[in-house]
């Protein structure tokens, strides 16, 4: 009996563990996404005012559009824990996200043509 190979050659419990659990990101990394969200935030509110500039309203909807995406792209990554998951996940949250996307701007032009913003 001694000279048997190890449990985990013969498909033993050492196989049943797919992957040791992760140790996650730490409270910096938390706190740096926290930064970067609010900067984002208070870019945003910028943003808002592009249009007392002289920025066409269109250019003001992509850049708050864009930057919401963003927003909710960290969010989920690291707030979620997204980013240690399933790539399976990843990429049904993306398509998800996407067709959500899509519907917004959708929506946005059709309301922008039914006020006479656009067009």
């Amino acid at each position: 009996m001694a000279n048997h190979a190890p449990a985990s050659a013969h498909g033993g419990p050492a196989d049943l563990v797919a992957h040791a659990p992760h140790a996650g990101p730490s409270v910096r990394t938390y706190v740096q996404i926290f930064v970067v969200l609010f900067v984002m935030t208070m870019i945003e509110v910028a943003a808002s005012y592009l249009t007392s500039f002289g920025v066409p309203k269109w250019a003001q909807i992509i850049v708050l559009v864009a930057l919401a995406a963003m927003k909710g792209a960290l969010v989920v990554m690291f707030y979620m824990h997204l980013r240690f998951d399933s790539r399976w996940f990843t990429m049904l949250f993306g398509a998800a996200m996407v067709l959500a996307t899509l519907c917004v701007v959708a929506f946005l032009t059709l309301f922008a043509y039914h006020r006479g913003i656009v067009g």
